[in-house]
Protein backbone atom coordinates (compact mmCIF):
# COMPACT_ATOMS: atom_id res chain seq x y z
CA UNK A 1 0.00 0.00 0.00
CA UNK A 2 1.22 3.37 -0.94
CA UNK A 3 0.24 5.95 1.31
CA UNK A 4 0.04 9.50 -0.39
CA UNK A 5 -0.65 13.17 0.62
CA UNK A 6 -4.72 13.91 1.10
CA UNK A 7 -5.60 16.58 -1.69
CA UNK A 8 -9.04 18.24 -1.58
CA UNK A 9 -11.19 17.39 -4.30
CA UNK A 10 -14.59 19.62 -5.40
CA UNK A 11 -17.93 18.31 -4.16
CA UNK A 12 -19.96 15.98 -6.22
CA UNK A 13 -22.97 16.89 -7.82
CA UNK A 14 -26.44 15.20 -6.97
CA UNK A 15 -26.74 12.37 -9.78
CA UNK A 16 -29.65 10.36 -11.19
CA UNK A 17 -29.96 7.06 -11.69
CA UNK A 18 -28.59 6.81 -14.72
CA UNK A 19 -25.31 8.21 -16.28
CA UNK A 20 -25.28 11.68 -16.82
CA UNK A 21 -23.41 14.46 -18.22
CA UNK A 22 -21.18 16.99 -15.71
CA UNK A 23 -21.14 19.33 -18.72
CA UNK A 24 -17.77 18.13 -20.25
CA UNK A 25 -19.00 15.16 -21.92
CA UNK A 26 -17.78 12.96 -19.04
CA UNK A 27 -20.26 10.43 -17.91
CA UNK A 28 -21.13 10.67 -14.35
CA UNK A 29 -21.83 7.92 -11.43
CA UNK A 30 -25.49 6.76 -10.90
CA UNK A 31 -27.61 7.96 -8.04
CA UNK A 32 -26.36 9.36 -4.97
CA UNK A 33 -24.31 6.91 -2.79
CA UNK A 34 -26.02 7.87 0.23
CA UNK A 35 -29.70 7.47 -1.38
CA UNK A 36 -28.59 4.27 -3.44
CA UNK A 37 -27.42 2.28 -0.28
CA UNK A 38 -28.37 3.61 2.70
CA UNK A 39 -26.08 3.89 5.85
CA UNK A 40 -22.99 3.83 4.57
CA UNK A 41 -20.09 2.03 7.20
CA UNK A 42 -17.43 4.13 8.56
CA UNK A 43 -14.64 3.12 7.07
CA UNK A 44 -10.77 4.89 6.88
CA UNK A 45 -11.43 7.39 3.65
CA UNK A 46 -7.92 8.13 2.93
CA UNK A 47 -5.06 6.87 1.34
CA UNK A 48 -3.64 6.07 4.92
CA UNK A 49 -3.50 3.67 7.28
CA UNK A 50 -5.43 3.82 10.83
CA UNK A 51 -3.15 3.67 13.98
CA UNK A 52 -2.11 -0.05 14.87
CA UNK A 53 -0.59 -1.80 18.22
CA UNK A 54 2.82 -0.24 18.37
CA UNK A 55 4.11 -1.63 22.51
CA UNK A 56 2.80 -3.72 24.67
CA UNK A 57 3.81 -3.08 28.22
CA UNK A 58 3.02 -5.43 31.81
CA UNK A 59 4.62 -4.16 33.91
CA UNK A 60 4.25 -6.83 37.21
CA UNK A 61 6.09 -8.95 34.90
CA UNK A 62 9.03 -7.04 33.31
CA UNK A 63 8.08 -6.86 29.79
CA UNK A 64 8.02 -4.23 27.06
CA UNK A 65 8.00 -5.25 23.93
CA UNK A 66 7.52 -3.03 20.43
CA UNK A 67 4.68 -4.78 18.40
CA UNK A 68 4.49 -5.27 14.72
CA UNK A 69 2.41 -6.53 12.23
CA UNK A 70 2.12 -10.48 12.42
CA UNK A 71 2.10 -10.07 8.06
CA UNK A 72 5.55 -9.23 8.33
CA UNK A 73 6.21 -13.25 8.67
CA UNK A 74 4.11 -15.27 8.06
CA UNK A 75 3.42 -18.82 8.01
CA UNK A 76 5.38 -20.95 7.32
CA UNK A 77 8.04 -18.73 8.55
CA UNK A 78 8.69 -18.59 12.30
CA UNK A 79 7.66 -15.09 13.74
CA UNK A 80 10.69 -12.59 14.26
CA UNK A 81 12.29 -12.12 18.07
CA UNK A 82 12.27 -9.20 19.98
CA UNK A 83 9.02 -7.91 19.17
CA UNK A 84 4.98 -8.96 19.82
CA UNK A 85 2.94 -9.32 16.58
CA UNK A 86 -0.73 -8.44 16.29
CA UNK A 87 -3.28 -10.65 14.06
CA UNK A 88 -4.33 -8.56 11.03
CA UNK A 89 -7.85 -9.92 11.18
CA UNK A 90 -8.60 -9.19 13.92
CA UNK A 91 -9.07 -5.98 15.43
CA UNK A 92 -7.19 -2.81 16.93
CA UNK A 93 -7.04 -1.76 20.25
CA UNK A 94 -9.69 0.95 19.86
CA UNK A 95 -11.69 -1.48 18.10
CA UNK A 96 -14.98 -3.31 19.46
CA UNK A 97 -13.92 -7.18 19.33
CA UNK A 98 -10.68 -8.83 20.23
CA UNK A 99 -7.03 -7.32 20.07
CA UNK A 100 -4.97 -10.78 19.68
CA UNK A 101 -0.96 -10.40 20.46
CA UNK A 102 1.76 -12.93 20.06
CA UNK A 103 5.69 -13.31 21.08
CA UNK A 104 7.54 -16.17 21.62
CA UNK A 105 8.35 -17.35 25.42
CA UNK A 106 11.77 -16.64 25.42
CA UNK A 107 14.15 -14.17 27.15
CA UNK A 108 12.83 -10.44 26.89
CA UNK A 109 9.64 -11.47 25.30
CA UNK A 110 6.87 -13.39 26.67
CA UNK A 111 8.71 -16.15 28.78
CA UNK A 112 7.49 -14.15 32.04
CA UNK A 113 4.17 -14.66 30.55
CA UNK A 114 4.34 -18.00 30.29
CA UNK A 115 6.57 -18.56 34.14
CA UNK A 116 3.78 -17.21 35.61
CA UNK A 117 1.06 -19.25 34.05
CA UNK A 118 2.69 -22.48 34.87
CA UNK A 119 2.56 -21.38 39.01
CA UNK A 120 -0.43 -22.15 41.18
CA UNK A 121 -2.72 -22.55 37.44
CA UNK A 122 -1.77 -19.11 36.45
CA UNK A 123 -3.49 -17.70 39.45
CA UNK A 124 -1.05 -14.70 40.11
CA UNK A 125 -2.02 -13.54 36.79
CA UNK A 126 -5.71 -12.75 37.66
CA UNK A 127 -5.86 -9.11 37.86
CA UNK A 128 -2.46 -7.75 36.38
CA UNK A 129 -2.79 -5.32 33.92
CA UNK A 130 -1.44 -4.87 30.51
CA UNK A 131 -0.76 -1.92 28.57
CA UNK A 132 -1.07 -1.56 24.91
CA UNK A 133 -0.29 1.26 22.93
CA UNK A 134 -1.30 2.37 19.60
CA UNK A 135 1.02 4.18 16.62
CA UNK A 136 -1.70 7.55 17.42
CA UNK A 137 -0.25 7.82 20.80
CA UNK A 138 -2.82 6.20 22.77
CA UNK A 139 -2.49 3.87 25.59
CA UNK A 140 -5.20 0.87 26.01
CA UNK A 141 -4.70 -0.61 29.63
CA UNK A 142 -6.41 -4.27 30.11
CA UNK A 143 -6.65 -6.45 33.26
CA UNK A 144 -6.02 -9.72 33.06
CA UNK A 145 -9.16 -12.39 33.95
CA UNK A 146 -8.37 -15.22 32.69
CA UNK A 147 -5.66 -18.32 31.18
CA UNK A 148 -6.15 -20.46 28.23
CA UNK A 149 -3.45 -23.33 28.43
CA UNK A 150 -2.47 -26.06 26.20
CA UNK A 151 -4.90 -24.20 23.40
CA UNK A 152 -4.29 -25.32 19.48
CA UNK A 153 -6.75 -22.98 17.68
CA UNK A 154 -8.54 -19.43 18.46
CA UNK A 155 -11.40 -20.98 19.70
CA UNK A 156 -11.42 -18.81 23.14
CA UNK A 157 -12.24 -15.73 20.89
CA UNK A 158 -15.53 -17.54 19.84
CA UNK A 159 -16.40 -17.16 23.52
CA UNK A 160 -15.52 -13.37 23.55
CA UNK A 161 -18.35 -10.27 23.47
CA UNK A 162 -17.76 -8.88 19.96
CA UNK A 163 -19.22 -6.09 20.98
CA UNK A 164 -16.77 -4.96 23.83
CA UNK A 165 -13.21 -4.20 23.59
CA UNK A 166 -11.08 -7.75 24.68
CA UNK A 167 -7.12 -8.15 25.05
CA UNK A 168 -5.87 -11.92 23.96
CA UNK A 169 -2.08 -12.91 24.22
CA UNK A 170 -0.33 -15.80 23.17
CA UNK A 171 3.06 -17.33 23.78
CA UNK A 172 4.12 -20.51 22.60
CA UNK A 173 4.08 -23.25 25.67
CA UNK A 174 7.78 -25.18 24.57
CA UNK A 175 10.02 -25.13 22.19
CA UNK A 176 10.31 -24.77 18.54
CA UNK A 177 7.54 -27.61 17.20
CA UNK A 178 5.21 -27.26 20.29
CA UNK A 179 1.66 -27.28 19.52
CA UNK A 180 -0.20 -26.24 22.41
CA UNK A 181 0.27 -22.45 23.16
CA UNK A 182 -1.04 -20.56 26.35
CA UNK A 183 -3.76 -17.82 25.83
CA UNK A 184 -4.15 -15.13 28.23
CA UNK A 185 -7.45 -13.18 28.43
CA UNK A 186 -7.60 -9.53 29.15
CA UNK A 187 -10.39 -6.69 29.58
CA UNK A 188 -10.35 -3.27 28.86
CA UNK A 189 -10.10 -0.55 31.91
CA UNK A 190 -9.41 2.76 30.52
CA UNK A 191 -7.69 4.31 27.98
CA UNK A 192 -5.76 7.41 27.87
CA UNK A 193 -3.47 10.06 25.64
CA UNK A 194 0.31 9.38 25.54
CA UNK A 195 3.59 10.93 24.45
CA UNK A 196 3.56 9.50 21.01
CA UNK A 197 7.52 8.71 21.64
CA UNK A 198 6.48 6.68 24.55
CA UNK A 199 3.71 4.69 22.16
CA UNK A 200 6.37 4.25 19.47
CA UNK A 201 9.16 2.80 20.22
CA UNK A 202 11.83 1.43 17.78
CA UNK A 203 11.27 -2.02 16.53
CA UNK A 204 14.07 -4.18 15.58
CA UNK A 205 12.78 -7.58 14.74
CA UNK A 206 15.22 -10.47 14.66
CA UNK A 207 15.14 -13.23 12.58
CA UNK A 208 15.38 -15.92 15.04
CA UNK A 209 14.43 -19.45 13.22
CA UNK A 210 15.89 -22.37 14.38
CA UNK A 211 19.49 -23.06 12.26
CA UNK A 212 18.08 -19.75 10.35
CA UNK A 213 20.91 -18.95 7.73
CA UNK A 214 22.51 -15.10 8.42
CA UNK A 215 21.62 -14.12 4.85
CA UNK A 216 12.56 -1.20 -14.48
CA UNK A 217 10.81 1.74 -14.73
CA UNK A 218 7.41 2.26 -13.64
CA UNK A 219 4.99 2.41 -16.53
CA UNK A 220 1.97 4.49 -17.57
CA UNK A 221 0.23 7.45 -18.35
CA UNK A 222 0.64 10.70 -16.16
CA UNK A 223 -2.63 12.45 -14.69
CA UNK A 224 -3.92 15.45 -16.08
CA UNK A 225 -1.30 18.27 -14.40
CA UNK A 226 -2.97 20.80 -12.66
CA UNK A 227 -6.23 19.68 -12.21
CA UNK A 228 -7.73 18.50 -8.73
CA UNK A 229 -10.94 16.50 -9.61
CA UNK A 230 -12.24 13.27 -9.91
CA UNK A 231 -13.60 11.64 -13.34
CA UNK A 232 -16.10 9.00 -12.85
CA UNK A 233 -17.61 6.42 -15.33
CA UNK A 234 -20.18 3.97 -13.62
CA UNK A 235 -23.22 1.55 -14.98
CA UNK A 236 -26.30 1.93 -12.77
CA UNK A 237 -25.62 1.60 -9.32
CA UNK A 238 -25.99 -2.27 -9.14
CA UNK A 239 -28.58 -3.52 -6.43
CA UNK A 240 -27.16 -5.25 -3.75
CA UNK A 241 -28.04 -8.44 -2.91
CA UNK A 242 -26.44 -11.86 -0.39
CA UNK A 243 -24.46 -14.12 -2.72
CA UNK A 244 -25.12 -17.47 -1.62
CA UNK A 245 -22.01 -19.34 -0.36
CA UNK A 246 -20.99 -22.27 -2.62
CA UNK A 247 -22.23 -25.70 -1.83
CA UNK A 248 -20.38 -27.95 0.20
CA UNK A 249 -18.13 -25.53 1.16
CA UNK A 250 -14.30 -26.20 1.42
CA UNK A 251 -13.12 -27.05 5.03
CA UNK A 252 -11.99 -23.33 6.48
CA UNK A 253 -8.39 -23.36 7.87
CA UNK A 254 -9.17 -20.88 10.91
CA UNK A 255 -11.46 -23.49 12.67
CA UNK A 256 -8.74 -26.36 13.14
CA UNK A 257 -5.90 -24.92 14.64
CA UNK A 258 -3.59 -21.62 15.16
CA UNK A 259 -4.07 -20.57 11.01
CA UNK A 260 -4.87 -17.24 9.83
CA UNK A 261 -8.59 -16.78 8.88
CA UNK A 262 -9.09 -17.21 4.63
CA UNK A 263 -7.28 -14.22 2.48
CA UNK A 264 -6.70 -13.13 -0.68
CA UNK A 265 -4.74 -14.97 -2.45
CA UNK A 266 -4.81 -14.23 -6.41
CA UNK A 267 -6.73 -11.87 -8.51
CA UNK A 268 -7.57 -12.84 -12.12
CA UNK A 269 -8.95 -9.91 -14.68
CA UNK A 270 -9.06 -12.24 -17.83
CA UNK A 271 -10.25 -9.69 -20.19
CA UNK A 272 -7.18 -7.66 -19.24
CA UNK A 273 -4.27 -10.46 -19.25
CA UNK A 274 -4.47 -9.91 -15.53
CA UNK A 275 -3.29 -12.81 -13.50
CA UNK A 276 -1.15 -12.13 -10.34
CA UNK A 277 -0.96 -13.97 -6.69
CA UNK A 278 -2.19 -11.68 -3.83
CA UNK A 279 -0.47 -10.93 -0.67
CA UNK A 280 -0.84 -8.81 2.60
CA UNK A 281 -0.47 -4.74 2.07
CA UNK A 282 1.87 -5.19 5.46
CA UNK A 283 4.28 -7.39 3.92
CA UNK A 284 6.15 -4.10 2.48
CA UNK A 285 4.62 -1.59 5.18
CA UNK A 286 5.04 2.50 4.56
CA UNK A 287 7.30 4.43 4.09
CA UNK A 288 8.64 1.31 1.96
CA UNK A 289 7.85 1.02 -1.94
CA UNK A 290 5.10 -1.70 -2.25
CA UNK A 291 6.56 -5.28 -3.70
CA UNK A 292 6.05 -5.78 -8.24
CA UNK A 293 5.19 -8.93 -9.31
CA UNK A 294 1.93 -9.32 -6.66
CA UNK A 295 -0.78 -6.83 -5.63
CA UNK A 296 -1.36 -6.16 -2.16
CA UNK A 297 -4.62 -5.81 -0.04
CA UNK A 298 -5.39 -3.69 2.72
CA UNK A 299 -5.36 -5.05 5.95
CA UNK A 300 -7.44 -3.03 7.80
CA UNK A 301 -10.60 -3.59 5.60
CA UNK A 302 -12.91 -6.32 4.62
CA UNK A 303 -11.56 -9.92 2.55
CA UNK A 304 -13.78 -11.52 0.47
CA UNK A 305 -16.68 -13.07 1.81
CA UNK A 306 -16.94 -10.05 4.84
CA UNK A 307 -19.35 -7.36 4.16
CA UNK A 308 -16.94 -4.26 3.63
CA UNK A 309 -14.70 -3.50 0.63
CA UNK A 310 -11.78 -5.86 -0.53
CA UNK A 311 -9.22 -3.58 -1.66
CA UNK A 312 -6.40 -4.87 -3.59
CA UNK A 313 -3.50 -2.40 -5.31
CA UNK A 314 -0.66 -3.54 -7.47
CA UNK A 315 1.72 -1.19 -9.52
CA UNK A 316 0.92 0.21 -13.30
CA UNK A 317 3.61 -2.37 -14.64
CA UNK A 318 3.80 -4.54 -17.35
CA UNK A 319 3.11 -8.38 -15.71
CA UNK A 320 0.74 -6.19 -13.20
CA UNK A 321 -2.13 -3.97 -12.89
CA UNK A 322 -0.63 -1.56 -16.28
CA UNK A 323 -3.58 -2.98 -18.79
CA UNK A 324 -6.21 -1.49 -15.76
CA UNK A 325 -4.80 2.14 -16.18
CA UNK A 326 -4.17 1.58 -19.62
CA UNK A 327 -7.59 0.69 -20.47
CA UNK A 328 -8.67 3.52 -17.76
CA UNK A 329 -6.84 6.11 -19.88
CA UNK A 330 -9.10 4.83 -23.41
CA UNK A 331 -12.90 6.83 -23.69
CA UNK A 332 -12.07 7.17 -19.63
CA UNK A 333 -12.24 3.69 -19.05
CA UNK A 334 -15.78 3.20 -20.32
CA UNK A 335 -15.05 -0.06 -21.77
CA UNK A 336 -14.32 -1.69 -18.08
CA UNK A 337 -17.27 -1.45 -17.17
CA UNK A 338 -18.99 -4.95 -16.99
CA UNK A 339 -15.81 -6.55 -17.25
CA UNK A 340 -15.32 -9.26 -14.28
CA UNK A 341 -12.58 -9.47 -11.77
CA UNK A 342 -12.29 -13.21 -10.00
CA UNK A 343 -10.65 -12.78 -6.37
CA UNK A 344 -9.42 -16.29 -4.80
CA UNK A 345 -9.08 -17.09 -1.64
CA UNK A 346 -6.86 -18.84 0.28
CA UNK A 347 -9.67 -21.79 1.35
CA UNK A 348 -10.04 -22.59 -2.46
CA UNK A 349 -12.66 -20.05 -3.23
CA UNK A 350 -13.61 -17.79 -6.14
CA UNK A 351 -15.37 -14.73 -5.38
CA UNK A 352 -16.79 -13.19 -9.02
CA UNK A 353 -17.38 -9.54 -9.12
CA UNK A 354 -18.50 -7.24 -12.03
CA UNK A 355 -17.13 -3.20 -12.47
CA UNK A 356 -19.68 -0.96 -12.13
CA UNK A 357 -17.52 2.50 -11.01
CA UNK A 358 -14.12 3.71 -12.83
CA UNK A 359 -12.50 6.56 -10.75
CA UNK A 360 -9.50 8.27 -12.12
CA UNK A 361 -7.22 11.12 -10.76
CA UNK A 362 -7.80 10.02 -6.80
CA UNK A 363 -6.23 10.93 -3.93
CA UNK A 364 -8.09 9.22 -1.10
CA UNK A 365 -10.09 5.72 -0.36
CA UNK A 366 -13.57 7.56 -0.95
CA UNK A 367 -14.46 4.54 -3.87
CA UNK A 368 -14.22 2.19 -0.43
CA UNK A 369 -16.79 3.50 1.45
CA UNK A 370 -19.13 5.91 -0.92
CA UNK A 371 -23.06 4.51 -0.32
CA UNK A 372 -21.69 1.36 0.81
CA UNK A 373 -24.27 -0.76 2.45
CA UNK A 374 -24.67 -3.04 5.47
CA UNK A 375 -23.60 -6.21 4.75
CA UNK A 376 -22.38 -5.44 1.20
CA UNK A 377 -19.20 -7.15 -0.60
CA UNK A 378 -17.12 -4.80 -2.45
CA UNK A 379 -14.21 -5.22 -4.34
CA UNK A 380 -11.99 -2.18 -5.54
CA UNK A 381 -8.76 -2.77 -7.86
CA UNK A 382 -6.51 0.53 -7.50
CA UNK A 383 -2.64 1.18 -9.30
CA UNK A 384 -0.87 4.32 -9.85
CA UNK A 385 -1.47 7.18 -12.58
CA UNK A 386 2.13 7.85 -13.15
CA UNK A 387 5.91 6.98 -12.32
CA UNK A 388 7.31 6.77 -8.13
CA UNK A 389 5.57 10.01 -6.16
CA UNK A 390 3.02 10.24 -8.27
CA UNK A 391 -0.40 10.90 -6.04
CA UNK A 392 -3.12 10.42 -8.06
CA UNK A 393 -4.63 7.25 -8.27
CA UNK A 394 -6.88 4.91 -10.60
CA UNK A 395 -9.28 2.60 -9.15
CA UNK A 396 -12.38 0.85 -9.96
CA UNK A 397 -15.25 -1.12 -7.65
CA UNK A 398 -16.91 -4.32 -8.04
CA UNK A 399 -19.90 -6.01 -7.11
CA UNK A 400 -20.17 -9.22 -6.03
CA UNK A 401 -21.82 -11.75 -8.36
CA UNK A 402 -21.02 -15.28 -7.85
CA UNK A 403 -18.91 -17.43 -5.11
CA UNK A 404 -17.69 -20.98 -6.38
CA UNK A 405 -15.18 -23.52 -5.00
CA UNK A 406 -11.99 -23.44 -6.73
CA UNK A 407 -9.04 -26.10 -7.14
CA UNK A 408 -6.57 -25.23 -4.16
CA UNK A 409 -3.60 -25.23 -6.35
CA UNK A 410 -5.13 -22.41 -8.22
CA UNK A 411 -6.01 -20.62 -5.71
CA UNK A 412 -3.00 -20.13 -4.07
CA UNK A 413 -0.25 -19.62 -6.57
CA UNK A 414 3.21 -19.41 -5.34
CA UNK A 415 3.97 -15.63 -4.70
CA UNK A 416 7.52 -14.30 -5.66
CA UNK A 417 7.60 -10.57 -4.39
CA UNK A 418 10.26 -8.23 -5.36
CA UNK A 419 11.94 -5.18 -4.60
CA UNK A 420 11.12 -2.91 -7.16
CA UNK A 421 12.40 0.63 -5.12
CA UNK A 422 13.67 3.28 -7.84
CA UNK A 423 16.82 3.74 -6.94
CA UNK A 424 17.81 6.57 -4.33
Amino acid sequence: MIVVAVVACGGTAERSPTAASDGSGLATAPASAAATHGAAISRPPVLKAPAYASRIVVPDLGIDLPVISGDLQPPPNYPFCDVAAYITRFSQPYESGVTYLSAHAQEGMFLPLLEAAQRDEGEELVGVTVDVYTSDAMRYRYAIERIVPHATDYAVVATLPLDERTLVLQTSEGPFGTTEKLQVVATAVDEAAVDPAEANPEAKPRDCRPDASDGTDPAGGSASPGKDRTIEVAKPTPSWRPVPEPSPMPAASAGGGLAPAHVASRVVVEDLGIDLPVISGDLQPPPNYPFCDVAAYVTFLAQPGEPGTTYLTAHARKGMFLPLLEASQRDDGRELLGVTADVYTTDALRYRYEIWLVRRHITDRSIATDGLQDQEQRLVLQTSEGASGTKEKFAVAATLVSIEPADPGFAVPEARPRDCRPDE
